[in-house]
């Protein structure tokens, strides 16, 4: 019986095939996802945008509260799989906790909110809210399951392909070369250093594409936060964030946000405010919201994902006829998240992962010279 490449190569590239198909099924299936109660999409995907809404009724009255104070706080409660992660070669906020809350005034009692959760995993929203109609608070929790981005997973099959395909080809090529141990010959010394360059060839190139991946995010600066300022049509907006050191990607950091009067100092009053929290880097939206601002303040937590540069995005305008703010106003505060080394034990994991395949690869490549070389001879 010959050898067949060409069965050889269709053996080979079978699981490709089947994990195509399997990965192009799950994006026409999420393609028609319906829209959730709350959520749109209902089961939303990690680094894609979802739109949160939610309308709080009085329990008595059955109609839209109104004057609502509100405590909104997202969390994550279950993380992927360790392995999993390091299958995305991304450090990213894996593990769990606090992710955003704010307290906002909403006089509908209409919770809106777009924005991007970053880790697939499982999330809980809730919601505490009081009001002059409401003889108790009302709490709420919703929980959010985030899946996985497609677009991650291709990447991350294609990543394992080509370091599998090109161990593959370097056993194919080093089970051809004669063994130096059987005998004495002149090619020993470039048969080893044949085989030895082909194995550290594959090495290098999967620790390559997992050192690039894991320091996702390195090239921004780090600098010190101090209070930033927007002055414009006798209006002063000022963010604080705390603490007043660089923040620092996966912890909470605390802002506060107000707006005076230029000249007296005094808060402005009487607000509708918008807010969004723009990533510069990958040109993402993290989080859009709106609220009230009876007293020209407002404060909130927010964890970040990823070490970038950020925006916070400002529209403000009068509420009443009764407000200080005599026209909108709108500013952009711009800051930056600085870079952190990848835990080494997530590279660990990553390199362990990545040197199965590369040996799985090898060993499939020598075998397949094998098998032609016993076919040859018989």
């Amino acid at each position: 019986m010959k050898f067949n490449l060409l069965r050889f190569l269709c053996l080979l590239f079978l699981p490709v095939v089947v994990i195509g198909i399997i990965v192009f099924g799950v994006a026409i299936k999420e393609h028609y996802e319906e829209k959730g109660e709350f959520l749109t999409p209902a089961n939303p995907v990690a680094h894609e945008p979802a739109k949160f809404s939610y309308q709080l009724i009085n329990p008595s009255t059955k109609e839209p509260l109104h004057n609502a104070s509100v405590h909104l706080e997202i969390a994550k409660t279950r993380a992927l799989n360790h392995w999993l992660d390091v299958g995305y070669l991304r450090q990213d906020n894996q593990g769990t906790g606090l992710v955003y809350q704010m307290d906002s005034f909403l006089y509908d009692g209409k919770i809106e909110m777009d924005s991007i959760l970053w880790d697939a995993g499982a999330y809980t929203v809730s919601i505490h809210a009081t009001s002059p109609e409401l003889k108790k608070p009302v709490d709420i929790k919703i929980p959010v399951d985030v899946k996985v981005p497609l677009g991650q997973i291709i990447r991350t099959i294609i990543l394992f392909i080509i370091i599998f395909l090109a161990a593959a080809i370097s056993g194919y090529i080093a089970g051809q070369l004669e063994n130096p141990f059987k005998k004495n010959n002149s090619k020993l010394k470039r048969t080893v250093q044949s085989t030895l360059l082909l194995f550290l060839a594959c090495v290098v190139l999967s620790n390559s594409i997992s050192s690039i991946a894991l320091a996702h995010g390195n090239e921004a600066s780090s600098h010190p936060n101090e209070p930033m300022q927007i002055e414009k049509s006798g209006v002063r907006a000022e963010l604080k964030i705390n603490p007043m050191e660089p923040v620092q990607k996966g912890k909470p950091a605390h802002f506060s946000l107000t707006f005076h009067d230029s000249k007296t100092g005094q808060p402005i009053q009487g607000i509708d405010a918008s807010l969004s929290l723009y990533h510069e880097d990958d040109n993402l939206t993290m989080f859009t919201t709106r609220t009230e601002m009876p007293k020209g303040q407002i404060a909130f937590d927010y964890a970040f994902p990823d070490t970038a540069k950020y925006q916070l995005i400002i529209h403000a305008a009068p509420n009443s006829p009764k407000s200080t703010l005599l026209e909108p106003f709108d500013g952009k505060l711009s800051f930056e998240v600085p870079p952190v080394q990848p835990s080494v034990v997530a590279q660990i994991r990553a390199g362990i992962l990545m040197f199965i395949v590369l040996v799985a690869g090898f060993a499939i490549g020598v075998m397949g010279t094998r098998r032609k070389k016993s076919v040859s001879f018989a």
